[in-house]
């Protein structure tokens, strides 16, 4: 027999006391199915739980886990604390994940059986009515073919459970029915249990009886109406016996009505009919009153199920907001509020938010000449802040990103989980913060947690070390330390603590390329060129990023420089950085010493000087030269007043007072005071 992938074997299952499906024998061999594609991705996704989480999990109830338990799979290892755990939440939670996908398994061992402890802690009922749903839901399906399932049966995931149904069921329309559905999603299988197996079942029993040619008319119809009652009982999940299928029709809807939940549309239904003296009012509740009540029922429980999805999604998004170091998980929830749909939303709470994807962050620098460095390092060393490359390359900002997840001492915290080298956290010992692998001790566990504080805004967070308490996580000399403001140690200094210990969280992989970083820190360019209104862009060596006001360009040898306002406008619109004479700049676009002007020199050579009386304009080469051997703006000629255009003998500059020519002939370069037109553009 061959055995499902990921499931123990049976001598396996059977020494922890764990009772699971292994084969599918009689199953046909069949191309993948949609769902089994998905949790491909979503284990992809989701890496399986590692000894130390397991070892946390099991903590939490208080047991040791020995190999026993460490050698079993995910999946295995949820049933098998299911089994020990008496906390209703955290056994309702196990039962959802192990019902769910193999990645949900992995997040309950990570993460839910914690947040389940801590609402068993303070009696908060969530998990456990989804469970009961969840539960009754199987349970009436089994009914339907005359199946009591059993704790065994009810906590298996749906996929299974469908199969388990497949196995036992003896009619061909159900066993075709269940095994369709077993190859489809989740949302197939569970449509499957609630109506499709009735459907399947009623249509095997009229095939039955059509076969049956012996029966009279009248047997036939008494055992039609056997059947009704059978598969009206399995709707409150109820094995039909004898005693239940003998009854009048009208004791029968007496006994459903006794037996529903009060409050329900089938009791209400059930209810509604006894009151009738009718006999085919009783009929029509058995035959189909029942599950059209049935379905109102399953439609209100939907209902509450979106409604309730919807706040704690609500509820998410504010604690993440709160916790001040989950920008993209806000961000993910925001946008599933928006317009996610019912079953979006339910996956987004089930497997998405606790995805790798929105649990990457990096933790940014904000003191003034340290913004765009990032918290990085390598294992074994301790932490540090560091720029990126001036000119970011694939890959860049992987060791600057954090998986930030709940604190391995305390799950209102955060513990800072490295992506490149996964066990390895942000710790401080000895108040120097490490980037070290967790040996699982409960000192590693506080060293490695960190609580948020309110910062210096609201855009950003203080972190405070949990195993010493007033300790906050501070850059001093580009290192890391839990740092308060005692002065007991140089990196307890009080100046700038506040803006030291403030830290702004980003997304992964970040990038501080040079721009970026002069932006960042220069106050007076920030305030001169504005906001970045594109992205960084390269042509070649180049690189340059547009402002409101501006642009910064960069290139190896220069470095940064800034041109703005007029100047960059006629810059842009020559298309000078393709051109000889100008290319990148090689100033900030400066003042001129009398005052009234400003200029950009390029690396060409070539320059732009702008007044207000006169705009901008060009000027370079041997005109250029004559000009700055004369002074500049200081000599009898003032600006340029146009840009350098042909005349007979050459090229000419015209000047507030003047003319620059050169001759193209003898390379003769004159100057000449008096009025100068340039021509008509």
């Amino acid at each position: 027999m061959k055995k499902r992938p990921g499931v123990l074997s049976r001598a396996v299952i059977a020494a922890t006391g764990v009772t699971l499906l292994v084969g599918l024998a009689g199953v046909p061999a069949q191309a993948a199915p949609e769902n089994t594609k998905t949790a491909a991705a979503e284990a992809a996704a989701v890496p399986e739980a590692t000894l130390e989480d397991k070892v946390r999990a099991a903590a939490v109830l208080g047991i040791v886990a020995g190999d026993d338990l460490l050698v079993l799979n995910d999946r295995n290892f949820v049933i098998a604390l299911w089994r020990k755990a008496t906390g209703s939440e955290v056994r309702a939670s196990a039962e959802l994940a192990f019902s769910g996908s193999d990645a949900e398994c992995t997040q309950w061992i990570k993460t839910g059986i914690h947040e389940a402890k801590k609402r068993d802690d303070v009696n908060e009922i969530r998990d456990a009515e989804l469970a009961k749903q969840a539960r009754e839901l199987k349970q009436r399906a089994a009914a339907v073919i005359g199946i009591s399932a059993g704790d065994d049966l009810l906590i298996l995931s749906y996929k299974d459970f469908v199969y388990a149904l497949w196995e036992r069921a003896t009619g061909p329309k159900v066993k075709a029915a269940a095994l369709a559905a077993f190859g489809k999603d989740e949302a197939a299988q569970k449509e499957f249990l609630r109506n499709g197996i009735l459907v399947a079942r009623e249509q095997d029993e009229k095939d039955k009886a059509e076969q049956d040619h012996e029966h009279t008319e009248a047997e036939k119809a008494r055992l039609a109406a056997r059947e009704a009652k059978s598969r009206a009982a399995s709707v409150l999940g109820i094995v039909a016996t004898e005693n239940l299928l003998i009854l009048p029709d009208d004791n029968f809807v007496r006994e459903i009505w006794n037996r529903a939940k009060p409050g329900t549309e089938v009791a209400a239904a059930a209810e509604r009919a006894l009151r009738s003296p009718n006999p085919a009012d009783w009929k029509a509740f058995i035959d189909t009153g029942i599950y059209d009540a049935s379905k109102r029922d399953n439609a209100i429980e939907l209902q509450k199920k979106a409604a309730a999805d919807r706040k704690r999604l609500e509820e998410l998004k504010v604690r993440a907001e709160n916790s001040k170091v989950h920008p993209t998980l806000v961000a993910a929830a925001t946008r599933m509020l928006a317009s996610g749909t019912v079953d979006e939303i339910d996956h987004f709470l089930r497997i998405g938010q606790t995805e790798d994807a929105v649990l990457r962050q990096s933790l940014q620098a904000d003191t003034l000449g340290s913004r765009g460095s990032y918290i990085r390092g390598q294992q074994g060393s301790q932490a540090i802040i560091a720029f990126g490359n001036a000119a970011p390359v694939p890959g860049e900002g992987a060791d600057a990103t954090w998986k930030v997840v709940p604190g391995l001492a305390d799950i209102d915290c955060h513990s800072f989980e490295s992506v490149t080298k996964p066990g390895t956290y942000l710790r401080q010992l000895d108040y120097k913060v490490l980037i070290a692998p967790s040996d699982g001790t409960p000192r590693f566990y506080n060293d490695a947690t960190w609580c948020s504080k309110p910062g210096l805004e609201p855009n950003g967070v203080s972190l405070e070390s949990k195993s010493a308490p007033g300790r906050f996580l501070r850059h001093y000399g580009g290192l890391l330390y839990a740092a308060d403001r005692s002065g007991a140690h140089p990196y307890d200094a009080a100046h700038l603590f506040e803006i030291d210990s403030f830290w702004r969280v980003h997304g992964e992989n970040p990038t501080t390329s040079a721009i970026a970083r002069r932006w960042l820190n220069d106050d007076y360019i920030r305030g001169r060129v504005g906001d970045a209104v594109a992205e960084e862009k390269a042509d070649g060596d180049v690189r340059y990023r547009d402002y409101k006001n501006g642009r910064l360009t960069w290139t190896k040898e220069i470095g940064v420089k800034e041109i703005e306002g007029a100047i960059f406008a006629r810059y842009q619109e020559q298309n000078l950085l393709k051109n000889d004479n100008y290319g990148p700049p090689v100033t900030d676009e400066t003042g001129t010493p009398d005052g009234r002007g400003r200029y950009n020199h390029f690396k060409g050579g070539g320059s732009i000087y702008w007044t207000s009386a006169t705009d901008a304009h060009l000027v370079y080469g041997a005109i250029k030269d004559r000009w700055r051997t004369l002074d500049w703006e200081r000599s009898y000629l003032g600006y340029p007043t146009s840009d350098e255009f042909a005349v007979p003998e050459g090229r000419r500059n015209c000047f507030e007072h003047g003319s620059i020519t050169f001759n193209a002939t003898t390379l003769a370069v004159t100057d000449v005071r008096g009025a100068c037109t340039p021509p008509a553009k």
